[in-house]
């Protein structure tokens, strides 16, 4: 049996325009400091926990990246010419809700989301300090919705901490309104906030 071809770049199913351009592997180990930084730093403590004591959570963040590549996910940087500077995820959600035995930390958040199945998840957005005030979020938040229409889906949501004013105040001013929030479950993770909150956004 003949093997299959790496998949090296995220298929995207709307035409992007420069700086916008899909997720390339060699964009991982940015992208997996982007991620964590939208996390607030809970997906670190994650890596952390499976790289355990002697492995390194970044790789296992950057191999996570690949993975979202292989499995056919919508990643999304934005490229001046250095590099990813910033990157959108995504992906629809359901029709079935997620199984939450096992869930730990995660279970607040997969609660959300099984309350809009059949929306586009907007599953990270981030800037790197150093290229913020660009208008990459405005331009992301753009593609996202225009892929969730391509998409055939009438609505759009995320989730974000309570303790991301400046990413809830973008979100509100694009349209975003509160539909429900859990309270975060920190484990062994010091991350700020106290609840999860589910943005949402007809289309």
């Amino acid at each position: 049996m003949p093997s299959m071809p790496m998949v090296t770049e995220a298929a995207c199913p709307i035409p992007l325009a420069p700086p916008l351009r899909p997720f390339r592997r060699e964009d991982a180990a940015v992208v997996a400091r982007l991620n964590n930084a939208a996390s607030g730093g809970l997906l670190l403590h994650h890596w952390q926990e499976k790289a355990g004591a002697e492995g390194d959570p970044w790789d296992i963040g950057r191999l996570r990246q690949i993975g979202r590549l292989e499995d056919g996910q919508i990643m999304v940087v934005v490229d001046r010419g250095e590099g990813a500077e910033a990157v959108l995820l995504g992906n629809p959600i359901g029709p079935e809700p997620s199984d939450l035995a096992g869930a730990g930390i995660y279970r607040p958040v997969l609660e959300l989301q099984n309350l809009v199945l059949g929306s586009w998840y907007l599953n990270d957005l981030a800037t790197l300090e150093s290229a913020r005030r660009q208008g990459h979020a405005r331009r992301l938040l753009d593609a996202a919705e225009a892929i969730a229409r391509a998409g055939g889906h009438d609505l759009i949501c995320l989730v974000v901490s309570d303790a991301h004013v400046p990413a809830r105040a973008l979100y509100a001013a694009y349209g975003y309104t509160e539909s429900a929030r859990r309270p975060i479950l920190k484990g062994g993770w010091d991350g700020p906030g106290k609840n999860w909150i589910l943005l949402t956004k007809p289309l």
